[in-house]
């Protein structure tokens, strides 16, 4: 008996300490689930891509002709980086300067990689590769490192690289910046500062020394650190992006009439000391975006092993559906700001990536009806592209909502709703990718032609208002188009996200394929195809 005793404890101990490993790895639900071999299966017999493209010659020979025509501009803004600013962060497309606004290690160099690779230009990516081999990640231009920029332009670039080219240079790089930047994560709760210099060892916040970070740059590091953990058998990246769920979890219990009060659905802003929330309005724009976005795509790059990342996608989206989403004077679905507390009509265009996350989740759960929200999404996210002369939308837009009184609107807001069913707020353009990305998620989803066309019809618009001899500039206002003014900033998320996201929409449905491919929030395709049992 006393041995039967002995060994029902030693048991329970080990499943004790199995469970918290696990815990630690994000492998246990918010409710102590942990995933079955069969539900395994059943995630991973699914189809995410749509099987009913169009093949007739007619439309091949349509996509061929526009994948060209992208894949030429794209290697005409390449060459004249490479030609006045190669390593540099950025160039200015206007006056041909380099500018350094990523530590001066090369961020255009870095996050065009994959797209060099995945467009078959073999030589200039062989160039940029002996560029990055001689990066020294331990010096930079004295100013400190904004460590979510740094993880999902260098970091997310160099993973990427690697896998598309099996060159472990790009492996040894990543994983040198990665363990630079993992110091940013030794604080009092391992959640992350936002800046981190390379050279004092010191962090701080945009904001200076306090100690403010946001909801997106502390739950963006998930993917590429998992990912990472797998290539190298290390751990430590993995556990270091997860503990920041821990912390998130353990201190923030969400209590009507606080700041949190809605499960799973975020304010902004939260101090690293403590992991406490402080303020923000929950929403779907810059500051939060990506942390729900690496929910549910970790969880399938993973392999759909990671459950607590499923159950917080499943948490986050029944807030979401109440509170965020909401129907338009316009009859449009439109994604606000706001809690139980009231929603603000107002949006911004980083909103415009998650149809496609969600569109990809449904596909991932099986789930038409939430697929059919998707589609809403984002057709008013189209609308503001496309109701503008130019066929380009702005940065900030806002929207009435439906049943409500427009007597707080300003005489033009009322005339633009009028005209367009939103009103455009901040009327810039900086060639962001996110309405163009869930626009090629629902394509490749759905198999339905129309976004393609309306892919091709942005891509005329930026061709005609924003291609200057430098590349590609910025709009002042889409609503003038050039007359309106050039922004001579030209990201390097252009060469990332933009250029690509509208190149593979014609290249053909199997390259890289959604079945095959996990798109980080910076553009950056990884393998889906790497296995995952629980262990690195």
């Amino acid at each position: 008996m006393v041995l039967l005793l002995l060994a029902i404890v030693c048991l329970s101990h080990l499943a004790t300490l199995t469970s918290a490993k696990h815990l630690a790895n994000g492998m246990v639900g918010l409710q102590g689930h942990v995933p079955k071999q069969r539900e395994v299966a059943e995630f991973l017999s699914r189809t995410v891509q749509a099987s009913n493209f169009s093949n007739s010659d007619e439309i091949q020979k349509l996509r061929a002709t526009r994948a060209a025509d992208v894949r030429r501009s794209f290697a005409d803004a390449w060459n004249v980086y490479k030609k006045y600013a190669f390593g540099a962060d950025e160039i200015n497309p206007l006056t041909l300067e380099p500018v350094t606004t990523r530590n001066g290690w090369g961020a255009t160099l870095i996050d065009a990689l994959d797209t060099l690779h995945v467009m078959g230009l073999t030589d200039e990516f062989e160039e940029a590769a002996e560029k990055v081999s001689k990066i020294n990640f331990n010096r930079n231009d004295g100013e400190p490192s904004k460590v979510f920029e740094t993880n999902i332009r260098y970091i997310g670039g160099l993973i990427s690289a690697y896998e598309q080219s099996d060159d472990r240079m790009f492996l040894k790089q990543a994983t040198s910046l990665a363990d630079i930047m993992l110091e940013a994560f030794d604080t009092s709760t391992g959640i992350p500062w936002q800046m981190w210099d390379v050279h004092t060892g010191k962090g701080s916040s945009e904001a200076g020394s306090s100690t403010l970070n946001n909801l997106a740059e502390i739950g963006s590091y998930q993917l590429e650190f998992f990912r990472l953990s797998q290539l190298t058998h290390d751990p430590v990246y993995h556990k270091a992006a997860q503990r920041v769920f821990d912390v998130l979890l353990d201190r923030n219990v969400p209590k009507k009439g606080t700041v949190y009060s809605v499960p799973g659905l975020y304010p902004i802003f939260l101090d690293i000391k403590t992991g406490k929330f402080i303020s923000g309005k929950p929403n779907l724009g810059g500051g939060s975006d990506s942390f729900y976005e690496y929910l549910i795509k970790t969880w399938a790059l993973s392999g759909f092993k990671l459950q607590r990342n499923l159950d917080m996608w499943k948490e986050s989206m029944k807030g979401i559906k109440k509170y965020i989403f909401s129907r338009g004077s316009d009859g449009r679905l439109y994604m606000g700001v706001g809690d139980d507390d009231g929603l603000e009509s107002i949006s911004d265009t980083f909103t415009c990536f998650f149809p496609g996350t969600l569109a990809l989740a449904a596909r991932l759960l099986n789930d038409n009806d939430t697929l059919s929200i998707a589609q809403e999404l984002v057709d008013a996210c189209h609308n503001t592209f496309s109701s503008m002369a130019t066929n380009i939308g702005p940065e900030n837009f806002g929207f009435l909502p439906e049943g409500d009184d427009d007597s707080d609107l300003l005489d033009s807001q009322r005339s633009e709703i009028e005209k367009y069913g939103f009103y455009v707020d901040h009327p810039y353009y900086l060639m962001r990718p996110e309405a163009i990305e869930s626009t090629f998620y629902l394509y490749r989803i759905t198999g339905n032609e129309i976004y393609a066309e309306w892919i091709w019809k942005i891509w005329e618009g930026i061709k005609s208002n924003c291609a200057v001899d430098g590349g590609f500039a910025g709009l002042r206002d889409v609503r003038l188009g050039r007359k309106g003014g050039l922004i001579g900033t030209q990201e390097s998320f252009v060469f990332s996200e933009t250029f690509k996201y509208i190149y593979l929409t014609f290249a053909g449905a199997d390259v890289m394929s959604l079945d095959d491919y996990v798109f980080s929030t910076e553009g950056h395709p990884f393998k889906r195809t790497i296995p995952f049992n629980g262990t690195f």
